[in-house]
């Protein structure tokens, strides 16, 4: 009884051990100070109300594949204004910003830029859509370690970030799809892919201010 109590303690240890491996990788981040969960309100640059704080609504910011410091990403899940988008930023955590507002220099905003609907029927054909917020740049940000105080009164990391939407002429080309990934092997596919886009100078940006807590999970957070 005694060496099956031994085993079954060690064999509790070693898990307990692996576990503790497991959530050290999960956050081995070099964008840690960023990333997180947060709950957060929406307002238009003049300080008016877009969308008010909502569990429902979490915004999270995460390390790219590279794991670099200061390139995240940003979704909020399509739930407000649909944005996931990398950001390459200059600063730290206390202050950040887009180390370029350019255009040119800007990753698409991927849960805008969508292929169109309409099935191409021929290799080469070119298709044009004008997007808003085709590209987002941060112009301003700051996540501050325990400096917000939660609805129920907890201590979280505030969050600021001023972040701007740009139109763009997206530009979209077919191509054939590969035997190998079609419906009927013998019968000729077309799909639209990813071909360029130029910023749209006769359209007016738009600025909205995201602003909030991390995400805390505590029921009398909950909004």
């Amino acid at each position: 009884m005694n060496k099956l109590f031994l085993v079954a303690t060690v064999m509790i240890v070693g898990l307990s051990f692996t576990s503790c491996d497991d959530d050290i990788e999960i956050w081995d981040s070099a964008t840690l100070e960023y990333s997180g969960s947060y709950v957060c309100q929406v307002q238009y640059e003049d300080g008016s109300v877009y969308a008010d704080y909502s569990d429902s609504r979490i915004i999270d910011i995460y390390n790219t594949e590279a794991n670099v410091d200061n390139e995240v990403w940003f979704t909020d899940h399509g739930k407000w204004l649909e944005i996931t988008s990398k950001f390459f930023l200059n600063g730290d955590a206390s202050s950040f910003a887009s180390k370029s507002l350019s255009y040119d220099d800007l990753p698409l905003n991927n849960s805008m830029v969508k292929v169109p609907t309409t099935k191409p029927t021929a290799a080469g054909e070119t298709v044009v859509k004008n997007i808003w917020g085709a590209k987002t740049g941060l112009v301003e940000g700051k996540v501050l370690q325990k400096a917000a105080t939660t609805i129920g009164g907890n201590v979280a990391d505030s969050i600021y970030m001023k972040v701007v939407f740009l139109y763009g002429d997206v530009t979209f080309k077919s191509q054939e799809v590969p035997e190998a990934y079609r419906a009927n092997p013998d019968v000729a596919e077309f799909e639209w892919i990813f071909d360029s886009s130029v910023y749209d100078t006769s359209s007016t940006d738009e600025t909205y201010i995201y602003s909030g807590h991390r995400y805390t999970g505590f029921s009398e957070d909950s909004h």
